[in-house]
């Protein structure tokens, strides 16, 4: 039998997590906050919660690391 060798879709944790927190946020399911922020289903609210807190993650990520000083 052959190998699948084309492109492996990794999961995202930090996506997951975000999808997950807005959920919670919201009081509606997991489900319906991917099929919004896929374009199956339309809520405004729902993306403007998803991308405030993936904003808000990625500058809590970024001042982060400015204070830890990693040697690239």
């Amino acid at each position: 039998m052959q190998k699948n060798i084309g492109k492996h879709n990794k999961r995202d944790i930090r996506r997951a997590a975000t999808v997950e927190e807005t959920a919670g946020l919201l009081g509606i399911s997991k489900n319906y906050v991917q099929k919004v922020m896929r374009g199956d289903r339309e809520n405004d609210e729902v993306v403007a919660v998803f991308m405030e807190l993936s904003e808000r993650k990625n500058y809590l990520l970024e001042e982060v690391k400015k204070l830890v000083p990693f040697n690239n």
